[in-house]
């Protein structure tokens, strides 16, 4: 995996979407996205693995990574790239030992605990959130902004990708502070033209 494949990581919410979710991701890959995360946290296993097969081929068909957030059955049994999982989600080394090579591991950190214990479980990479207040969620956590961003980066190996407020106006500054890539949710697929705001954080992450 290169750093490169996490620099736009496009994080769905279909509930934002102006059409049915294929075409945002479509729109958001051609627009510069290089990895589409599936997050529906509302479906149930059953739709959460149906929904990601027709995911799936829109995203290999434009050669970006799939990955589906929280759920590792639905991931492995839905031919995904890899899965992304989170304090409520199987412990991180029994997932380790269950996924398949080169199958990608990513978890949510929050703090240095979580950061630590990410990368003594042999993950791929993790998400740092929030960095700035979210604009699609709500957070009980302050944001760590750039600064805390840059203490997580430079305190871990593994590539951090930020989460957490990031529109086309901070996601350069991000990268300059040590993050491999960033993440947006509302930005991307609240957008009138999903593809056009793929486009420009594209862009301000120097894709």
């Amino acid at each position: 995996m290169t750093l490169e494949r996490l620099r736009l990581v496009a994080i769905t919410n279909r509930h934002l979407c102006r059409g049915p979710l294929e075409d945002s991701v479509a729109q958001v890959i051609e627009g510069g996205a290089t990895t589409v995360m599936l997050r529906e946290k509302d479906l149930s296993p059953r739709d959460l693995y149906h929904l990601a097969l027709r995911i799936r081929p829109v995203c290999e068909s434009r050669d970006a990574l799939f990955i589906v957030n929280h759920s590792l059955e639905v991931a492995l049994a839905a031919g995904a790239n890899g899965a992304h999982l989170g304090v409520a989600s199987i412990p991180p080394p029994v997932a380790r030992g269950m996924a398949p090579s080169p199958f990608l591991l990513g978890f949510s950190a929050h703090d240095l605990d979580e950061l630590n214990a990410v990368e003594s479980a042999g993950f791929d990479y993790c998400t740092m959130s929030p960095v700035f207040y979210p604009t699609s969620k709500e957070f009980t956590s302050p944001p760590l902004g750039i600064e805390g961003l840059a203490r997580m980066t430079a305190a871990t190996e593994l590539p951090v990708v930020a989460l957490g407020g990031i529109t086309t106006e901070n996601a350069g500054v991000c990268i300059e502070n040590g993050a491999a890539g960033v993440s947006a949710i509302g930005t991307l697929f609240g957008s009138e033209s999903p593809y056009h705001a793929a486009r420009q954080m594209a862009r301000a992450v120097a894709l």
